[in-house]
């Protein structure tokens, strides 16, 4: 199943791509399509979607899709998931290994980073268990509240293979924060959701 990298919103697997990400994520949590599209014209991130190439196609032209992009000494992995009908078998780590491989091929970043819910719950803990299984730490106890969301969020990273020295001393969690908060600034300063 090869990785697709798209830089437009006009590609033929966006349809599949955005439907997995609208059943992933609830409109208040998901970024508007006007603001990703500009996000990819203006090269801030890319949608990053593992294709299905055999016989199930047609029921599921895309298997999982990430929205990334880069953000301090990081790649900012903001958005991932994997179609429902399809969980449970690997992709979700699939897809990261191919943003990996990516990142070290085409970035100077040293890290995968990833902000997840802290809240309490079976759901968020579902999600923090992913994510170490995936090689993603948590450098501290820090959680980070927005203004906006009332749900605590922490963040995490994985670091590149060879790149560990980029990360010395290793971030903190108020460090990762600031990359994130970085890369939402630059993708919605001056957007204006009618556009």
């Amino acid at each position: 199943m090869p990785l697709h990298i798209l830089d437009r919103l006009n590609h033929p697997l966006w349809p599949a791509a955005r439907a997995i990400y609208e059943r992933s994520f609830p409109p208040h949590g998901r970024k508007p399509e006007a603001l990703l599209r500009r996000m990819l014209e203006r090269g801030q991130a890319y949608v990053f979607v593992l294709a299905n190439e055999d016989s199930q196609a047609r029921l599921h032209p895309a298997a999982a899709m990430a929205l990334a992009g880069p953000g301090g000494s990081g790649l900012i992995v903001d958005y991932l998931a994997v179609d429902p009908a399809l969980r449970g078998q690997g992709l979700g780590s699939r897809l990261l290994d191919e943003l990996e491989r990516w990142a070290l091929e085409r970035t100077t970043a040293s890290a995968l980073v990833i902000e997840t819910e802290a809240g309490a719950g079976k759901e968020n803990e579902g999600r923090r268990v992913f994510w170490e299984r995936a090689g993603f730490v948590a450098p501290d106890g820090h959680v980070h509240r927005y203004i906006w969301v009332p749900e605590p969020y922490a963040a995490m990273y994985r670091p590149l293979p060879g790149r560990e020295g980029g990360l010395l001393p290793p971030p903190s969690g108020r460090q990762l924060f600031r990359w994130i908060e970085g890369f939402h600034a630059r993708a919605y300063r001056g957007f204006r959701e009618e556009e």
